[in-house]
């Protein structure tokens, strides 16, 4: 079986996941730098590293939401279609239609949502200062990838190849 993922994406769509591809794997390191420092610290140096768990806490969270945009854009995220793949023909492509409007509703929810999240919001990460305004842009980013992926979806959906 051939995934999406296991093919080169030509032009600025691979470009775009090669990119995501390095940033995922370069937040996978630094989380588990920063665990591994913060567990070497408590349990041979006997004290903790409050850096290293709030850096790794802010790495996580944008590993977890950049590796969901990576993961609709490669079209590789977990989908239950015993259902959708039980209809008929004209069904499906309804389903499949149903699914991206969706998607659409919850990615501008979320651009929306954020924009009002940040219009009063100047705090800072209480032990490096990190602004929370930084660390929970990985939203619309995530948001936006997400959004690109469901365009393409959307074109793949009307041109006839659901695949």
């Amino acid at each position: 079986m051939t995934t999406q993922a296991s093919s080169p994406t030509p032009g600025w769509l691979g470009f775009l996941i090669s990119t995501l591809r390095i940033a995922v794997g370069l937040l996978v390191v630094g989380v588990v730098f920063c665990v591994c420092a913060n567990v070497f610290g408590r349990f041979v140096l006997n004290t903790s590293y409050s850096w290293a768990e709030e850096m790794s806490r802010v790495l996580f969270i944008w590993l977890v939401l950049l590796g969901a945009g990576l993961g609709s854009l490669e079209r590789q995220h977990v989908a239950v279609t015993w259902f959708k793949d039980m209809a008929p023909t004209g069904l499906r492509r309804v389903l499949s239609l149903l699914a991206i409007a969706i998607i659409y509703v919850v990615c501008i929810c979320i651009l929306l949502g954020f924009n009002e999240l940040i219009s009063g919001f100047t705090s800072a990460t209480p032990m490096l200062g990190i602004p929370r305004t930084w660390l929970y842009s990985a939203m619309p980013v995530m948001a936006v990838l997400t959004l690109i992926a469901n365009t393409l979806a959307l074109i793949a959906v009307c041109r006839g190849d659901e695949s």
